[in-house]
């Protein structure tokens, strides 16, 4: 309960719950002609949101963290 509050999620689950809610989102898109909507998690899509902003090329941001590994 305190890692769902702290990474803000709307609720707690368990590891058991995450695998069979990825069962059940593989379960359908194996057997719905359409695909189907995934079934809902407590987190926040992370295909949606975007930590920074950079106006690097690829290239440059690797150069850029490869002098700063330290």
């Amino acid at each position: 309960m305190l890692y769902a509050a702290r990474a803000g999620w709307d609720y707690p689950v368990s590891r058991e719950w995450m695998a069979v809610a990825d069962f059940i989102d593989a379960f359908y898109s194996a057997n719905s002609k359409r695909k189907p909507k995934p079934y809902p998690r407590p987190w926040k899509d992370n295909n949606t949101s975007r930590l920074g902003k950079t106006s690097l090329s690829p290239a440059e941001a690797r150069e850029v963290l490869r002098k700063n590994r330290g």
